[in-house]
Protein backbone atom coordinates (compact mmCIF):
# COMPACT_ATOMS: atom_id res chain seq x y z
CA UNK A 1 0.00 0.00 0.00
CA UNK A 2 1.33 3.72 -1.44
CA UNK A 3 0.96 6.32 1.25
CA UNK A 4 1.71 9.97 0.69
CA UNK A 5 0.68 12.37 3.14
CA UNK A 6 1.10 16.40 2.82
CA UNK A 7 1.03 19.11 4.85
CA UNK A 8 0.34 22.91 4.05
CA UNK A 9 0.86 25.72 6.94
CA UNK A 10 1.64 22.60 9.48
CA UNK A 11 5.05 21.27 10.54
CA UNK A 12 4.95 17.75 10.17
CA UNK A 13 5.66 16.47 13.72
CA UNK A 14 6.08 12.77 16.04
CA UNK A 15 2.62 13.20 17.35
CA UNK A 16 0.63 13.83 13.56
CA UNK A 17 3.10 10.96 12.42
CA UNK A 18 1.87 8.61 15.40
CA UNK A 19 -1.82 9.64 15.09
CA UNK A 20 -1.69 8.93 11.18
CA UNK A 21 0.37 5.33 11.83
CA UNK A 22 -1.90 4.38 13.87
CA UNK A 23 -4.73 5.12 11.63
CA UNK A 24 -3.33 3.61 8.71
CA UNK A 25 -2.96 0.40 10.43
CA UNK A 26 -6.78 -0.15 11.03
CA UNK A 27 -7.11 1.04 7.09
CA UNK A 28 -4.49 -1.41 5.94
CA UNK A 29 -6.51 -4.36 7.70
CA UNK A 30 -9.46 -3.41 6.24
CA UNK A 31 -7.86 -3.26 2.47
CA UNK A 32 -6.48 -6.80 2.86
CA UNK A 33 -9.31 -7.90 0.87
CA UNK A 34 -9.07 -5.71 -2.28
CA UNK A 35 -5.42 -6.15 -2.24
CA UNK A 36 -4.71 -9.09 -4.90
CA UNK A 37 -1.80 -7.99 -6.69
CA UNK A 38 -3.71 -4.60 -7.30
CA UNK A 39 -2.11 -1.85 -6.14
CA UNK A 40 -3.29 0.75 -3.68
CA UNK A 41 -2.64 4.53 -2.60
CA UNK A 42 -3.85 6.26 0.06
CA UNK A 43 -3.44 9.65 -0.47
CA UNK A 44 -3.88 12.59 2.87
CA UNK A 45 -3.47 16.30 3.45
CA UNK A 46 -3.41 17.52 6.33
CA UNK A 47 -4.04 21.48 6.38
CA UNK A 48 -4.00 24.32 8.78
CA UNK A 49 -5.95 27.62 8.20
CA UNK A 50 -3.93 30.86 8.23
CA UNK A 51 -6.71 32.84 9.70
CA UNK A 52 -8.15 30.66 12.46
CA UNK A 53 -7.37 27.74 14.89
CA UNK A 54 -8.97 25.24 12.59
CA UNK A 55 -7.08 22.16 10.92
CA UNK A 56 -8.74 20.47 7.63
CA UNK A 57 -7.97 16.17 7.09
CA UNK A 58 -8.67 15.16 3.58
CA UNK A 59 -8.01 11.81 2.38
CA UNK A 60 -8.92 9.37 -0.61
CA UNK A 61 -8.07 5.66 -1.17
CA UNK A 62 -7.86 4.40 -4.48
CA UNK A 63 -8.69 0.96 -4.83
CA UNK A 64 -8.93 -1.07 -8.48
CA UNK A 65 -12.38 -0.22 -8.96
CA UNK A 66 -13.47 2.36 -6.47
CA UNK A 67 -12.40 5.41 -5.17
CA UNK A 68 -13.14 6.44 -1.08
CA UNK A 69 -12.65 9.87 0.23
CA UNK A 70 -13.51 11.38 3.22
CA UNK A 71 -12.84 14.97 4.75
CA UNK A 72 -12.93 16.92 8.35
CA UNK A 73 -12.60 19.91 10.24
CA UNK A 74 -11.94 20.31 13.47
CA UNK A 75 -9.85 22.86 16.05
CA UNK A 76 -7.75 19.98 16.98
CA UNK A 77 -5.45 18.25 13.98
CA UNK A 78 -5.45 14.94 15.39
CA UNK A 79 -9.16 15.36 15.73
CA UNK A 80 -9.38 15.68 12.55
CA UNK A 81 -7.45 13.06 10.98
CA UNK A 82 -9.15 10.78 13.09
CA UNK A 83 -12.57 11.92 12.21
CA UNK A 84 -11.41 11.66 8.45
CA UNK A 85 -10.06 7.67 9.12
CA UNK A 86 -13.30 6.72 11.03
CA UNK A 87 -15.29 7.78 8.27
CA UNK A 88 -13.40 5.94 5.39
CA UNK A 89 -13.24 3.19 8.06
CA UNK A 90 -16.34 3.35 7.63
CA UNK A 91 -17.02 3.21 4.02
CA UNK A 92 -14.64 0.34 3.70
CA UNK A 93 -16.95 -1.37 5.67
CA UNK A 94 -19.91 -0.62 3.29
CA UNK A 95 -17.94 -1.45 0.33
CA UNK A 96 -16.84 -4.82 1.66
CA UNK A 97 -19.97 -5.83 2.80
CA UNK A 98 -21.09 -5.15 -1.11
CA UNK A 99 -18.62 -7.15 -2.74
CA UNK A 100 -19.29 -10.28 -0.10
CA UNK A 101 -22.60 -9.98 -0.69
CA UNK A 102 -21.86 -9.63 -4.82
CA UNK A 103 -19.55 -12.94 -4.04
CA UNK A 104 -22.13 -14.56 -2.12
CA UNK A 105 -24.93 -14.36 -4.74
CA UNK A 106 -22.62 -15.10 -7.65
CA UNK A 107 -21.23 -18.67 -5.88
CA UNK A 108 -24.60 -19.59 -3.70
CA UNK A 109 -22.94 -22.27 -0.58
CA UNK A 110 -23.95 -25.47 -1.68
CA UNK A 111 -26.07 -27.53 1.15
Amino acid sequence: MRVDVSFKNLEKSEFLDNVLDKDLEKIERRVQMFRKDDPIHVAVHIEKSQHREEYTCSAHIYLPQHVLRAGEKDKRASSAINSTFSALSKQLDKLKYKVEKHLRRKNPPEL
